[in-house]
């Protein structure tokens, strides 16, 4: 058996101190015997294509990232994947010797699989979803809401919603863009994808949350993490609706990846110490 060199792997963000994806992936790599590092980078946006190309010519075995590189990768990749050119985001980068820069999103099927532990009723049969804000983690939420639940009328709000429903020429008529002064809230799902309560972000959303307008079932998930300790996620939680950070959505957008990398299935035992090594327990 061929002995199987180092590699390293990391994430790009700004900011990037916050981020739980080098334990994450640290842990999977002790628990599949491999000997790899997994390191995170703050690259600010104007670097991004230099520490990029940068990463492939050094051997890297692949790139994540994060906030706010998302969208800007999408002209810096040499191919995308089809999720990532529909989703118009890049989270996952992999460096393959002949395609050269490859890129993936795998938020979309990190926010399913982790919505998936929250109780209330299935996925197909949501029919009223609120999505606050517009970036690269948006669009692969909306996109895999709307995939997933065919019955669904969804509320994609933005500062700039001009154009949103366009994104997804498929599920236009399913979307109703809104503006911050315009929002309602009377859904089932509730799910915040900006910077609001993120390390070095704002602290409170451009108008206040009027969460007693959820239905009697409804969720709410705030990607952000961790959660703020009077943020979105307490308010919800004093409500007694379930809530769930976006721990669950990074360890399995992580998995996905790691997959990708690897070019093989992570064992449950590797899954498991990934959500360990970030705080989810079980």
């Amino acid at each position: 058996m061929s002995e199987i060199l180092p590699q390293a792997f990391g994430v790009f963000g700004d900011p990037i101190a916050h981020s739980r994806s080098p334990a994450m992936h640290g842990a999977a790599f002790a628990t599949l015997g491999l000997p790899h590092r997994y390191l995170p980078f703050h690259v600010v946006p104007g670097q991004l294509e230099a520490a990029i190309r940068g990463a492939a010519a050094l051997g890297f075995g692949g790139v994540n990232l994060t906030v706010p590189h998302k969208r800007a990768a999408l002209a810096i990749c040499d191919q995308l994947a089809p999720e990532a050119a529909r989703v118009g985001a890049v989270n996952t980068l992999r460096f393959d010797p002949e395609l050269g820069v490859v890129g993936h999103n795998t938020d979309g099927v990190g926010f399913v699989a982790g919505l998936a532990q929250l109780p209330g009723p299935p996925l197909d049969q949501l029919r009223r979803a609120v999505v606050l804000g517009s970036g690269g983690a948006s669009r692969a939420i909306v996109d895999a809401l709307l995939a997933h639940a065919p019955q669904l009328e969804l509320r994609w709000v933005s500062r700039r919603p001009e154009g949103l429903a366009e994104r997804f020429p498929s599920f236009a008529d399913r979307i109703q863009p809104t503006s911050w002064a315009a929002l309602e809230l009377d859904a089932q799902l509730l799910v915040n994808t900006t910077i609001v309560g993120l390390a070095e972000g704002p602290a409170d959303f451009p108008v206040p949350l009027e969460l007693d307008a959820l239905t009697a079932d409804a969720r709410v998930v705030d990607i952000v993490y961790p959660a703020p300790e009077h943020g979105l996620l307490a308010q919800a939680r004093a409500r007694g609706l379930p809530g769930q950070d976006g721990l669950p959505m990074l360890l399995w957008q992580g998995v996905r990846a790691l997959e990708l990398w690897l070019q093989r299935e992570l064992p449950t035992t590797a899954v498991a110490a990934m959500g360990r090594a970030i705080g989810i327990q079980g």
